[in-house]
C-alpha cells in the first residue's frame, strides 16, 4: 500500500495504552515503512483507540485539504472510546474533512463487527467492545468503511479495496 501512494504523504501513530507518536506526514516511503516496521511486536493489553484517533487527526490539522484526507485504523477491534473523545472525533474529522477506514483483524472464530444480531432492536445481551466501537464509527459525519481481515489475504483485500478508492486528485502549488 505504502509503495503504490506514489506522491501521498503518510504519516504513522501507535497506540496502546496510549497514543506513540511515530512519524508525522511525510512523503519519505522508507521512513514510513521504517516505522511501520519498528511497530512490529508485542505491546500491552491496553487499548487507548481514542488517543490514538486524536493524535492521527493532529497530523492534519496543518496541512492544505487536497487529494484524500483519510486515517486508516488497524486495531483488534478491542478498546472503547469515552463519550468526550467521541465527540471530539465526530467534530474533528467532519472539520478537517478526514474519513476514516477501520480493518479490524478479527481472531478466527471470534466476534464480528457485521453480525446481524447486533443489529436487531431485540438484542439485550451482553454487547462485545468492537461492535460498540462500529456503532459509534457509523454515526461520524464524514466518510466511513470498516473491513474485516482475519488472514493475510483478506487484509490484502481489505487494503487493496481502500486504495482503490483513494484516488482524489492532489493539488500542488508553486
Amino acid at each position: 500500500f505504502v509503495k503504490g501512494r506514489k506522491n501521498d504523504m503518510l504519516g504513522v501513530i501507535t497506540f496502546s495504552n496510549s497514543a506513540m507518536y511515530v512519524l508525522p506526514l511525510t512523503e519519505n516511503k522508507e521512513a514510513v515503512l521504517s516505522a511501520i516496521q519498528a511497530t512490529a511486536g508485542n505491546s500491552l493489553y491496553q487499548t487507548n483507540i481514542g488517543g490514538g484517533l486524536t493524535s492521527s487527526v493532529e497530523l492534519f490539522k496543518d496541512m492544505p485539504d487536497s487529494g484524500s484526507r483519510v486515517i486508516i485504523l488497524i486495531s483488534d477491534g478491542a478498546g472503547l472510546v469515552s463519550d468526550m473523545v467521541q465527540q471530539k472525533l465526530r467534530d474533528w474529522l467532519q472539520r478537517y474533512n478526514i474519513g476514516l477506514y477501520w480493518i479490524v483483524l478479527r481472531q478466527p472464530g471470534g466476534t464480528t463487527i457485521f453480525d446481524p444480531k447486533y443489529t436487531a432492536s431485540g438484542y439485550d445481551g451482553h454487547m462485545p467492545s468492537e461492535v460498540l466501537l462500529y456503532q459509534y464509527f457509523q454515526t461520524l459525519r464524514s466518510p466511513f468503511s470498516a473491513y474485516e481481515a482475519s488472514d493475510p489475504k483478506s487484509l490484502e483485500a481489505a487494503v487493496a479495496d481502500i486504495n482503490s478508492k483513494e484516488k482524489k486528485p492532489i493539488q500542488y502549488q508553486e
